[in-house]
């Protein structure tokens, strides 16, 4: 019996969900190019592209013009997540950011095998120098906010749950309101001392090692900046976000009223 072209469409994307799902295609990759996915399933390129272009909507695929199509989320919530974070300041999304890596070092201590460890150096050697530091200035029009040794971090976890929201925070720091308020203040051999921290604990299976380095290494990688360019202490509260907590404290102390 033949399929028909929606048919097609609909096995062709549950084919690269699959892949990205279970695992197979990890957070961070760059997926086979277009003529070799048409190739695999037997079906037309635009069938393919048609495919991406449904993944990248849901915030599990990202095409970079020139470099190729990256999967960016485990899971279908990045731009669900992305709408979410809308709501909340610059200070508890790089909060929430911080406690996602360092579980995930700890994690990778825990879970990762021979072949993730092996990753690991190889892209630890690979980012050395300022020019590969996941965001080089404030002022960059094209941040980027996770390195290629972070990432794989995730994938040495074993918990897409976790890949999936780092992925959807990352997208959120790309937001252009944001543009202009973070820096990377890690010099090229700082960082490169935090990740050779990281990856001694890794690959000793230290999650209590791992979980210090990895806090002091965001602690000195992306972190806000004022318009003067100085660095907003990671525990500050900034005016905006001290005026939210005050009026959730005075909600929480009004009496309730009489009946």
């Amino acid at each position: 019996m033949q399929t028909t072209g929606s048919e097609r469409a609909r096995a062709t994307l549950s084919y690269l969900r699959r892949k990205i799902t279970t695992g197979e295609w990890p957070v961070g990759i760059r997926i086979p190019i277009e003529p070799e996915l048409a190739e695999q399933m037997g079906v037309g390129r635009s069938t393919v592209r048609e495919a991406v272009r449904s993944l990248a909507n849901m915030g599990m695929l990202e095409t970079l013009p020139g470099r190729g199509t990256f999967v960016r989320s485990a899971t279908p919530t990045s731009a669900l997540l992305n709408e979410f974070l809308n709501a909340f300041t610059l200070e508890e999304i790089l909060s929430y950011r911080r406690a996602l890596e360092i579980e995930a070092a700890q994690q990778a201590t825990i879970h990762r095998t021979d072949e993730d460890l092996a990753a690991l150096e190889a892209a630890a050697a690979e980012e050395q120098g300022c020019s590969l530091c996941p965001i080089a200035t404030a002022a960059s029009s094209s941040p980027g906010f996770e390195s290629k040794f972070h990432l794989l971090i995730f994938d040495a976890a074993k918990n897409r749950l976790l890949a999936s929201l780092y992925a959807g925070i990352n997208e959120q720091l790309r937001n252009p309101q944001h543009r202009g308020r973070l820096a990377n203040i890690a010099s090229a051999s700082e960082m490169e001392h935090y990740h050779a921290q990281l990856l001694d604990a890794i690959r000793r299976k230290d999650f209590i090692d791992a979980v210090h380095a990895m806090a002091a290494h965001v602690d000195n990688d992306v972190v806000m900046v004022t318009p003067d360019q100085e660095v907003v202490p990671t525990l500050a509260r900034s005016e905006e976000l001290q005026q939210r907590i005050d009026g959730l404290q005075g909600e929480l102390q009004q009496p309730e009223n009489a009946e």
